[in-house]
């Protein structure tokens, strides 16, 4: 069974950069591509009997974001197998109940409710912190995806730096490093590499 790469989609710019991200990336190793949109419209809506004909309009938004996420996927590259789904928890417990069955989890660095300044939102942050699978999260725009970063930082979960980021879920959980990594107008790119935990 081929794992497919997961993204959280929002709605908001950066988990869209995320989505065009992930696309190429699944196109590149072939692997199918899943968008998860967490929504807990239920949980303040309720399930009150209805008896009119109208869905909610919380419902009808968080479909709409995720049909918008498979959409853009598949305009970017039509050939490649995209599934969405909206889930009803919150962001952060959706994308690491995915986490374990997936290649990796793809998120934007902010989501919608984001401070403007800030270099990671708390949902990246705290899946990257806690998932059983690589995680990677997308920053800057175009021009870091084509592989021309101005700067790019990473952190993946493994036992030690010469094993895959995909080996057994005891494995990823024993440290994380971080690497990151900012380009000048020297030489040559300093990079640097810290163990997390």
């Amino acid at each position: 069974m081929v794992l497919p790469l997961v993204v959280g989609v929002d709605g908001s710019d950066s988990s869209l950069e995320a989505v065009d991200w992930a696309v190429d990336e699944a196109t590149r190793l072939g692997l199918p591509l899943r968008l998860v949109h967490a929504s807990l419209w239920e949980r303040y809506e309720g399930r009150a009997p209805s008896f009119g004909t109208d869905r909610p309009a919380e419902e009808v938004m968080a479909e709409h974001i995720a049909a918008s996420g498979a959409e853009r996927a598949r305009a970017r590259n039509p050939e490649l197998e995209v599934s969405a789904e909206v889930v009803p928890e919150d962001a952060v417990s959706a994308l690491l109940r995915a986490a374990p069955d997936a290649f990796a989890v793809v998120t934007g660095s902010r989501g919608r409710g984001g401070i403007a300044g800030m270099l990671l939102g708390s949902v990246s942050l705290t899946v990257a912190a806690r998932a059983v699978c690589p995680v990677i999260v997308v920053r800057g725009g175009e021009r870091n995806r084509r592989g021309r970063p101005a700067g790019s930082c990473s952190v993946s979960a493994t036992p030690d730096r010469a094993r895959p980021l995909c080996g057994s879920p005891s494995a990823r959980r024993r440290r994380a490093t971080a690497s990151c990594t900012r380009y000048g107008s020297g030489a040559g790119p300093p990079t640097s590499t810290s163990t997390i935990c």
